[in-house]
């Protein structure tokens, strides 16, 4: 029983922390891209470092090939001449320098092979950092799109908001309508304004400040100016 306990705790904890690095994969994803170009450019230097011992190993067994053939000359003459010890010390040297000549190109065999593993792990690292920065633009659009459609708004979204709106503009007629209504109260309420609509209608004399009642004063004033 212990051990299911543990092995439930174990599957729970590897759940959650695949769950959250499935939540940040893109963060993921763009650091283990980082890394790899950083892995990439330290085989880069070491390929550079190679190329340049390589080059350095074969001008020196050059050089020794060079300084070989000229003792091999001078070691040839002096046996000519019977100066057979100095012949015999050139002959000396030059087996220590075939020797140095030996190492030498073993030496830049070497680092020619490792040039040639190192040329092709860094173009194989080029290429599939290469899918990985192109991949990695892919998905972040994909992630962007996926974000704008979850903020398009819906059908029922819009559907609620036109009812809301719907709503809103009743709520207004009706309260246009209440006004209107309360204003018509207000006037069938006040005398005055009775007095004046009933004037107007040529029910009783004209309200003394009417527009009825200001004409017939001015028609009266134009009779009696003409008289």
């Amino acid at each position: 029983m212990w051990k299911q306990f543990v092995a439930l705790a174990r599957g729970r904890n590897h759940e959650a922390a695949e769950a959250v690095i499935d939540a940040n994969a893109l963060i993921v994803l763009r650091q283990q891209i980082r890394d790899g170009a950083a892995t990439l450019e330290r085989a880069r230097l070491g390929l550079a470092l190679g190329m340049a011992r390589e080059r350095e190993e074969t001008r020196r067994g050059e050089a020794l090939a060079l300084r070989i053939a000229d003792l091999e000359e001078r070691t040839v003459a002096a046996l000519d001449t019977d100066r057979n010890g100095l012949a015999r010390e050139a002959a000396e040297t030059i087996a220590r320098l075939e020797a140095d000549l030996g190492s030498s190109r073993r030496a830049a065999e070497s680092f020619a092979a490792e040039i040639e593993r190192l040329r092709a792990l860094v173009a194989d690292a080029e290429t599939r950092l290469r899918d990985l920065t192109r991949g990695q633009r892919l998905a972040e659009t994909a992630d962007r799109v996926q974000r704008l459609r979850g903020a398009e708004p819906g059908e029922s979204s819009l559907r609620d908001a036109e009812a809301t709106l719907k709503r809103l503009r009743e709520r207004q007629g009706e309260a246009d309508a209440m006004a209107r209504a309360l204003d018509e109260m207000d006037r069938a309420a006040d005398p005055d304004a009775l007095i004046g609509r009933l004037a107007e209608a040529g029910c009783g004399a004209p309200v003394p400040h009417g527009a009825e009642a200001v004409l017939q004063r001015l028609q009266a004033r134009r009779q009696s100016s003409r008289t």
